[in-house]
């Protein structure tokens, strides 16, 4: 009498071929979700300075200039990037918010996952202008 008891489940290979796939899916997948990351951030940094830029056009219609650096203090605050405010074009002699141009920057704080971001530094002046330091066309959409 031979008797086969037939059982159910899976094979060590079976196991293994899984396993393997689902190595190579998240070896695939992990650069586009760090990259769909980085795009989040970048976005949440890029919305902050817009929001500080308008803060410094509302304090320039007030005042008839940007404050200087060491008097404006209402920047975003980020786990990611630090964002440092400059003013340009002061007149020799003027006083205190009598700047006539502003920089807003923000560069990736190190040992964030924006350190490898292919844009890089961002900034953004009271013109308007727009700029990043890395070789990303489209890093301010």
């Amino acid at each position: 009498m031979n008797s086969r008891v037939n059982t159910k489940g899976f094979t060590l290979i079976e196991l293994l071929i899984v396993v393997a796939i689902i190595a190579i899916t998240t070896t695939l997948a992990y650069p586009s979700y760090q990259r769909y990351i980085q795009d989040g951030h970048r976005s949440d940094a890029q919305q902050s300075m817009l929001q500080t830029a308008a803060i410094l056009e509302r304090i320039y219609s007030r005042n008839g200039g940007y404050p200087d650096s060491e008097l404006f203090n209402d920047l975003p605050n980020s786990a990611v990037y630090d964002f440092t405010y400059r003013h340009t074009n002061k007149p020799a002699g003027a006083a205190n918010f009598r700047s006539l141009g502003f920089v807003l920057s923000a560069r990736p704080k190190a040992g964030s996952v924006q350190t490898t971001d292919r844009c890089g530094d961002l900034s953004i002046n009271q013109a308007g202008q727009t700029t990043a330091s890395g070789n990303g066309n489209d890093c301010w959409k």
